[in-house]
């Protein structure tokens, strides 16, 4: 199965809280960039879930446009959430829902990605950075990366 892991664009640095900080255009460009030069992995997502927060569910909609898809909100892509806890909500998947594209915030797409790889602090997650893990179980140490895709 595939993972996608997407950081959100880059967000305008204050707000009335961190929930509601929005995409700079300069984030929605480098959203709507790496959505372009991974074009053609990202048309086999098949479900996208999001962070509720804006800069997050602002992200998915870029790709969910570009792709023809809907975004799910999930509580469970806050960036304070326990890796364990995500882990579990991945486990609970269909599988007729992978290829899944998840988007988040830091520090918990680091995480996921290298915990699920098992590489310590190796790949780091700027914002609009994608990666493509494969597993056939979402647990620590048993994904590979086969890709990991910065902004352009």
């Amino acid at each position: 199965m595939l993972l996608f892991v997407l950081r959100h664009g880059h967000a305008e640095p204050f707000s009335k809280s961190d929930e509601t900080r929005a995409l700079t255009e300069g984030g929605r460009a480098e959203v709507a960039a790496v959505c372009k030069e991974r074009a053609s992995e990202l048309a086999q997502v098949k479900t996208i879930w999001a962070s509720p927060f804006v800069r997050t569910r602002q992200t998915a909609k870029i790709v969910a446009e570009a792709f023809g898809l809907e975004v799910e909100i999930q509580e469970v892509l806050t960036s304070d959430t326990p890796l364990a806890e995500l882990l579990d909500a991945l486990g609970e998947v269909e599988e007729k829902s992978f290829p899944l594209l998840l988007v988040s915030h830091q520090p918990l797409v680091g995480e996921l990605v290298n915990g699920l790889c098992g590489t310590g602090n190796e790949h780091p997650m700027g914002t609009a950075s994608l990666a493509c893990l494969s597993s056939d179980v979402w647990a620590l140490d048993c994904a590979e990366l086969e890709w990991l895709q910065h902004k352009p």
